[in-house]
């Protein structure tokens, strides 16, 4: 701790330097004083031979001591080493080296109980605002280790933070992430959180991250002390899928929670907000995707999970972009035990092709899709829209996910009137500034436009009201299949990641699961549910655990097959194949499992 003061002092300019440079002639004048007070030397003596070296008496006087000669001696050493022109050069020297290693990130310390962060990348901001009001972890040294300019960064954050006090606070070393000497100097051991978030723009974001995760594990083995929760966050929906087939790993304090950082900002847009509304009984929900980006296939991916309505209601995912018919094939091939049980749709201006559910499988999802093969001002495009938002059958959502920010406002500003006065939601991906449609918004003349992105604040940037919510679902399952774990924390520990992702999803429909029954999320009023409601709640949740488990990568059984449950773990275990994906009414022994979900919603949300 002194060591890191003195650093950032010595790194506060020269006038500091000089200003420690006269403490220590100071203190060592006084410390002199002190000594020499054994032999009656008084301090106006010492103090000039301390400051004039050159009047050290050569001869000893008569009487005089050998000690106190050897004192004067040492006393006008003294005075040559710290007040000497040369000395105080090379004591500027070695400040200025200290300074400069510590502006650009190369000091290094011994920490514990740190909050250690790799990586300076977009989300870095809005994480260190939200530690700096979120109490757990008040008093806590935050260690930013970052493979660019530190100098560049430290003064662009310190900046936006605005708060000098909380600054202090923060620790900043150069260093990659995925080499072992950067990490251990972290003293990753003994931190007590971890968020591996890497750069901006990186080409190879994910393959660095995943090898980091190994090396973090490697470092960790073998050492004593708490879990380490440690967040990942991925780019690429690919990495994704693959750590959704790894096993658990149960022996390693380091706790890993994988993140996509594209599914995360739709979840804030979609989730802990009414951007979406809830269709009436016999409506459908239409969202329509411009753009086939990473974030539309996320916005598609989390509507898929959380959009589930009661009395039979559908959910329709229409995506609009050109080259479509490529983007399709990829995309269901990407998802095809999903697209074996859906309606699918095909759109271009010559016409329309549509797919139904595989031959045996039946016919029980309630998200269709479609695929637009036009572009967004096409007047095949424009025509659609017109239709459907004056449609009484259905609501009508938009969202733009143009990775181009002007193209994002431009096709905001520029949608069919009809859309603007029945005031159908919209949303634009911004990426950075969004001053521009802010100041459209302020003009009142179109509708219910919104924006959502990284340009936009975090409401939950840490993780923690995510990852505490997945942990409460999982912990209700532990609970009803026999575990023995004490608290949602420790249930959390060593399970697979496609499980932690599951109890995510199950989190994230919660809120317009509520919206759509008309309730809140405490005890008195889950508690006065009639049968009938709960049941209907129970047959939701099963709807969005089987998109869930669909988009993560298990595959249906046919019908025929469904029937025969005893090789139920093998199948699930070894083929990915889960039996319970079936239409509600066929698992009637299994309903139990939707049900704990939907009577807990008050513990899930406790205190949230």
């Amino acid at each position: 701790m002194l060591k890191r003061k003195i650093d950032r002092i010595l790194s506060e300019g020269e006038g500091k330097q000089l200003a420690w440079l006269a403490g220590i002639a100071l203190a060592l004048f006084l410390l002199l004083v002190l000594i020499g007070s054994f032999w009656a030397l008084g301090w106006t003596e010492i103090l000039n031979l301390y400051l004039d070296p050159g009047s050290y008496p050569l001869e000893a006087k008569a009487g005089s001591q050998g000690t106190l000669n050897f004192f004067s001696l040492l006393i006008a050493f003294g005075g040559i080493l710290v007040l000497n022109a040369l000395t105080v050069s090379a004591f500027s020297n070695v400040f200025d080296n200290i300074s400069e290693k510590y502006r650009k990130g190369e000091r290094r310390y011994k920490l514990k109980g740190h909050v250690l962060i790799l990586g300076g990348g977009r989300q870095l901001c809005d994480m260190l605002k939200a530690m700096r009001t979120t109490p757990e972890f008040d008093g806590r040294d935050i260690v930013v280790m970052t493979s660019v300019d530190v100098e560049e960064l430290r003064g662009a954050i310190e900046t936006a933070l605005d708060d000098a006090k909380f600054c202090k606070r923060l620790i900043w070393y150069r260093g990659e992430r995925d080499n072992e000497n950067d990490l251990r100097s972290a003293c990753v051991a003994s931190a007590s959180r971890i968020y591996l978030i890497g750069e901006d723009d990186e080409p190879a974001h994910d393959s660095v991250s995943v090898g980091t995760i190994g090396l973090l594990r490697d470092i960790c083995a073998g050492t004593h002390g708490p879990a380490i929760p440690c967040f990942v966050t991925l780019e690429m929906h690919s990495s994704l899928d693959v750590f959704n087939y790894l096993p658990a790993v149960k022996d390693s304090r380091l706790q890993v929670e994988i993140v996509n950082a594209s599914d995360y900002l739709a979840e804030q847009l979609l989730v802990d907000t009414d951007f979406l509304p809830v269709p009436d009984d016999g409506q459908s929900l239409r969202i329509v995707i411009a753009g086939f980006s990473r974030t539309a296939r996320s916005i598609a991916s989390v509507a898929a999970q959380i959009c589930h309505f009661p009395k039979g209601g559908r959910t329709i995912i229409s995506f609009v972009d050109t080259g479509m018919q490529e983007k399709m094939d990829n995309y269901v091939a990407n998802h095809q035990s999903l697209f074996d049980l859906s309606h699918y749709t095909y759109i271009s201006p010559v016409g329309r092709t549509g797919y139904v559910p595989k031959n045996g499988y039946g016919d029980f999802l309630d998200v269709e899709w479609e695929f637009i093969d036009s572009h967004l001002s096409s007047e095949l495009t424009r025509g659609l829209l017109e239709k459907w938002a004056g449609d009484s059958s259905q609501k009508l959502v938009l969202v733009l996910c143009y990775e181009d920010a002007s193209a994002g406002i431009s096709a905001a500003l520029h949608l069919p009137k009809a859309l603007y006065k029945s005031g159908v939601p919209v949303a634009v991906y911004q990426k950075d500034h969004p001053e521009v449609l802010q100041a459209a918004l302020a003009t009142g003349q179109f509708g219910a436009l919104t924006s959502f992105g990284e340009a936009e604040p975090d409401s939950d940037a840490l993780f923690l009201r995510r990852s505490l919510r997945g942990q409460r679902v999982n912990y209700l399952y532990d609970k009803e299949f026999g575990g023995k774990a004490a608290t949602p924390e420790e249930a959390w520990v060593g399970i697979p990641f496609a499980h932690k992702l599951s109890s995510i999803a199950s989190a994230n429909s919660i809120p317009l699961k509520l919206r759509a029954f008309g309730l809140k999320p405490t005890k008195e009023s889950i508690d006065a549910l009639d049968s009938e409601t709960l049941e209907a709640l129970s047959e939701v949740e099963h709807r969005r655990w089987m998109l869930t488990v669909l988009m993560m990568g298990y595959s249906a059984a046919p019908a025929k097959a469904r029937k025969d449950r005893s090789r139920f773990k093998e199948l699930k275990n070894k083929e990915f194949i889960h039996l319970d994906i079936a239409p509600y009414s066929e698992i009637a022994e299994e309903a139990d499992k939707d049900t704990v979900i939907v009577k807990n919603i008050p513990f899930i949300y406790d205190n949230d």
